[in-house]
């Protein structure tokens, strides 16, 4: 593993900065941006994915952007730190135009997979951490109500025990259904599975209580029922809960604060 002191790191970016169209030093253990010269956290950064042995690794970009970020990880005045170059496949690039097409059609099913749930087809929590939660701070700060809805199948659980993985995954795609024509196709809203029978929907521009009060209602005139097999059939219910950009002030405790209202449930 590569060693700097603060002067060498400095020197090591800014040499990177003429080949790469970004360069970052990320605090793994805080997944956090941090300042080369100061190594002080100045933002949150995406989650750093597996390296091999030489602490080496790629992936395609997540976002709405097409290109790569590179990782190594390296050590400064004896921290483990991780070194994140990305390069941006702009449109103009001079390429062969078949070739140039295929990898940029490739790249853009991969981008869309990635961020999908597999089981519902809604988005996922690597999406909502790549992609969404910078466009939703940025709607905070230029003054945009922003607001989020946590939504619990409760009988998932307990289907995943006794019936199995079909009837659960039956359960949830009906659900996110629901959840999804409630939201609506406005861009300004998300529909996330974070995990298990957990969704978060996320709204820019209507306010939490606003939003579960639309939810709720969608949730109670629809049939909330699902296939366990050809002759027998479940019904499910789902526990809301929600929280206010403003009464929290950052996208995590937003988040938290409307998990742990969704706890109490």
């Amino acid at each position: 593993m590569q060693e700097f002191t603060l002067e060498q790191i400095g020197m090591q970016v800014t040499a990177l900065q003429n080949f790469f169209d970004q360069v970052t030093l990320i605090d793994p253990l805080a997944q956090a941006e941090v300042d080369p010269a100061t190594l002080q956290a100045t933002g949150h950064a995406d989650a750093v994915p597996v390296l091999n042995a030489d602490g080496r690794g790629w992936q395609p970009i997540l976002g709405e952007d097409t290109g790569f970020v590179f990782y190594q990880n390296i050590q400064v005045e004896q921290r483990p730190f991780v070194l994140a170059a990305t390069y941006f496949l702009t449109a103009d690039l001079p390429a062969n135009d078949r070739e140039a097409n295929a990898l940029l059609r490739l790249l853009g099913q991969y981008r869309e997979e990635m961020r999908r749930d597999y089981v519902t087809g809604v988005y996922n929590r690597a999406f909502l951490d790549s992609t969404y939660r910078k466009k939703v701070a940025a709607a905070a700060c230029a003054g945009k109500p922003v607001s989020v809805v946590a939504a619990r199948v409760n009988e998932y659980w307990n289907l995943l025990r006794e019936e199995g993985t079909h009837a659960a995954d039956c359960c949830l795609n009906t659900a996110a259904g629901i959840l999804q024509l409630a939201a609506g196709p406005d861009q300004q809203n998300a529909v996330v599975r974070l995990e298990d029978g957990i969704f978060l929907v996320v709204s820019v521009g209507t306010p939490a209580a606003k939003l579960q009060a639309a939810l709720h209602e969608a949730l109670g005139e629809s049939r909330r029922t699902f296939g366990i097999t050809l002759s027998r059939r479940g019904e499910f219910t789902v526990s809301l809960s929600s929280a206010d950009w403003g009464e929290a002030g950052s996208w995590d405790l937003m988040v938290a604060l409307a998990e742990q209202r969704l706890s109490g449930c």
